[in-house]
């Protein structure tokens, strides 16, 4: 693993809006979902390649979210006190089959981009426009807190694996489809359901990660930046996942994600 000596002539300046970023992003991503929609077209701003890009930001957004499911899980036995409510469970199935999937989705990435670079970059910011959509849909109303959890069926499988190979190509917006998921198919609560999304965007950001880092798609001067960054974001998004703010969070993310992906697809020729 060796560091671009190029990258490390930034300005001072761009190190810290990645920083800023990263920790805006891991709040997003533990809150209300959608902050590799902001990292990915900055990253790629600033000079690095897309799918190096994408591998990086796969392993830092892994770390950000142990953090969030940590943070997360403390505060729900806090909240519970000493008498705990026993929490609804999938099951160990649904983390195989979205880790998975997100290694097949990581292998297209690289596949696409080898065989060309600008197809890559013009599919990755037409995903990046199509999860804006999603992330803009507005999300089911909680289910009754005396609802029972629902039996994994055919569609729910179905939906992981779909959830697991888009995690693993690009991930933008995963975790809204993850929660939405988990709301209509499983009828979990929406908290019960970001509480187990970290865990399933943990499983498919390793899988998927560790392929790209065996690719050599991996910046580890940006990571040194990212993983603390992402780590703070996760902490304080956990700390206020039952807060609310989703209502003004969620347009000003779109808006800003949108502009972002279209200069992605504007711009002219592929990064080398």
């Amino acid at each position: 693993m060796e560091l671009d000596w190029a990258i490390l002539d930034w300005a001072i300046l761009d190190w810290a809006i990645i920083a800023v970023v990263g920790v805006v992003a891991g709040t997003l991503n533990t809150l209300v979902g959608g902050g590799t929609l902001l990292v990915l077209p900055l990253l790629v701003s600033l000079g690095i390649d897309p799918l190096v890009a994408n591998g990086t930001n796969r392993i830092c957004v892994a770390f950000q979210a142990l953090v969030a499911g940590w943070t997360m899980n403390r505060g729900l036995q806090r909240s519970r006190g000493s008498k705990p409510q026993e929490s609804p469970t999938i099951g160990w199935r649904p983390l195989m089959l979205v880790g998975g999937a997100a290694i097949l989705g990581a292998l297209a990435a690289v596949e696409i981009e080898h065989l060309d670079k600008s197809m890559f970059r013009q599919v990755m910011g037409g995903l990046l426009l199509v999860a804006v959509g999603a992330f803009l849909l507005p999300r089911p109303d909680p289910p009754l807190t005396d609802s029972p959890i629902a039996t994994p069926g055919i569609k729910f499988y179905i939906g992981c694996l779909i959830c697991g190979f888009y995690g693993g190509f690009i991930g933008a917006g995963v975790g809204a489809l993850i929660v939405l998921l988990l709301t209509t198919s499983m009828r979990l609560s929406v908290i019960e359901a970001v509480r187990w999304k970290v865990w399933w965007v943990v499983a498919m950001s390793v899988a998927s990660g560790l392929l790209y880092l065996s690719h050599g798609k991996f910046e580890l001067a940006v990571a040194i930046v990212l993983i603390p960054s992402y780590g703070l974001g996760a902490y304080l998004g956990g700390k206020f996942a039952l807060k609310g703010g989703e209502r003004l969070l969620r347009p000003i993310v779109a808006i800003l994600s949108a502009l972002l992906a279209l200069t992605f697809i504007l711009q002219g020729n592929p990064v080398d």
